[in-house]
């Protein structure tokens, strides 16, 4: 629409009548807005609209998590060790002191009086060396 069709048009209204801009959505309904601004945005003259948000529910920063038996499991890097079965146990260790939602490789095992080996390095690695200070501290 041209802006001499736009004036013509708005010539048969009172000047003092409410402008309303309706848009015609799929599935018949209709949106009228009453808060209008025209804009020059470097190709002539554009209509803006103001949505109106009164009665609707508008949920801002929200986050639908999973379940975490639906997440896959997290990589946890706690070092080398001498066998698998060492490594196993060390990674159940770590998610017993953290109290993470993951499967155990060994259930039965007793975590709690346990004290995980070191590294093929020679070292603790730095997650659990922090658990061990911790457990220590503590007793």
């Amino acid at each position: 629409m041209k802006v001499r069709e736009l004036i013509e048009q708005l010539r048969k209204f009172e000047p003092d009548a409410v402008v309303h801009l309706g848009v015609s959505w799929p599935d018949r309904v209709t949106e009228t807005y009453e808060k209008l601004w025209v804009g020059d945005y470097g190709e002539g003259p554009q209509i803006n609209a103001v949505m109106d948000f009164m009665g609707l529910n508008i949920y801002v920063g929200c986050v639908a998590q999973r379940h975490a038996k639906d997440k896959p499991p997290r990589t946890i890097k706690l070092g080398h060790y001498d066998s698998a079965e060492d490594a196993a146990r060390v990674r159940d260790f770590f998610i017993v002191h953290k109290k993470l939602d993951e499967p155990l490789n060994f259930p039965d095992f007793d975590y709690a009086n346990w004290i995980p080996p070191r590294t093929t390095s020679g070292e603790y690695n730095e997650h659990i060396a922090e658990i061990l200070k911790e457990k220590l501290l503590s007793d």
